[in-house]
């Protein structure tokens, strides 16, 4: 168990109010979690599976590390995966530019065979990770191989930093309230 939180409120640039279906994996959120014995009663949570079959959200909680321990963990995933996307409503224009560590891009969200289609308005962040029924330049990855990729992420990036720093969580979706989707300063903390 974690036994130290960090403050990481200056990073957060909105946030909005989300649904449970809505929070896929890479995905940013904050939340109040009650319960007996919670030592961190608003979590700061990087999401890396939605199990709504067995009501439970896998993530990282990000106030139980530093801002730098955050920074290794995110180049560490992207270094995987590539890139960061601020995800937009779907009236937005589509735009891409490019920071000094990073490539971010500007999408809309309309498409409608996604699982998570159009229930965020509001720009939100999110790590690229692998995600069920979303293109990959081709074909929408099966439920199968978004579970494989995921398993070789965890092994290969992140299993050493989650055992070193005890920072994984499942979290109950009923001792959840209050959820909301972060739009965080990734580009400001990889500087």
């Amino acid at each position: 168990m974690a036994n130290r939180k960090y403050n990481h409120i200056g990073r957060i640039k909105g946030l909005q109010p989300a649904l449970i279906k809505s929070l896929h994996p890479g995905t940013i959120i904050q939340f109040q979690y009650v319960g007996k014995n919670i030592f961190d009663k608003k979590p700061i949570v990087l999401v890396l599976w939605n199990d709504y079959t067995d009501y439970k959200i896998h993530g990282i909680n990000l106030n139980y590390l530093t801002e730098f321990k955050i920074k290794m963990l995110f180049e560490e995933i992207m270094e995987v995966k590539g890139n960061v996307v601020v995800e937009e409503d779907k009236f937005k224009k589509h735009r891409q530019f490019e920071t000094t560590d990073i490539n971010t891009r500007h999408i809309h969200t309309s498409d409608d065979n996604l699982p998570y289609r159009n229930l965020l308005k509001d720009p939100y962040t999110r790590i690229k990770l692998p995600t069920y029924k979303e293109n990959r330049g081709g074909n929408p990855l099966s439920k199968a191989e978004a579970i494989k990729q995921m398993d070789r992420l965890y092994e290969k990036k992140l299993k050493r930093i989650i055992k070193k720093h005890d920072i994984y969580r499942s979290y109950f979706q009923n001792k959840m309230n209050n959820i909301k989707v972060v739009t965080y300063d990734i580009e400001g903390l990889l500087k």
